[in-house]
């Protein structure tokens, strides 16, 4: 059975084609590293879900998964708060920090850690 990988990204209360593509993007790379993967802009997306509702059933989702991805474009300073990285850490998930290649030109996935505590791709 394939690890369930939750995408963890900053998600502006209106999500423009910018954010989609950042999403989509990780989604297909993990994707080709063999992980089932769950990408929350999909629900947010929905029309015919509440976004209250989209947001609930993600986070269910996220408390189902074996791990998490934690995107770059999330701060991980003192004091920042997410709801997410808390929920990962509270149920004991893998959690990744990384970075993956997303230019167009290149289909290679490269990794840059920023974290101590990941797992290796």
């Amino acid at each position: 059975m394939k690890n369930k990988i939750y995408i963890i990204g900053n998600i502006p209360s209106t999500i423009d084609h910018n954010c989609e593509a950042k999403f989509y993007k990780t989604q297909l790379q993990l994707l080709q590293m063999g992980y089932y993967v769950i990408n929350p802009i999909e629900r947010l997306l929905d029309k015919n879900i509440l976004s209250e509702d989209a947001k609930r059933k993600n986070l269910q989702d996220l408390m189902m998964s074996d791990a998490v991805f934690i995107m770059p474009c999330v701060p991980l300073g003192i004091g920042q708060k997410n709801i997410e990285i808390k929920l990962a850490y509270d149920f004991n998930l893998t959690v990744v920090l990384g970075v993956l290649d997303l230019s167009p030109d290149n289909t290679d996935v490269n990794k840059k850690s920023r974290s101590k505590k990941i797992k290796s791709f």
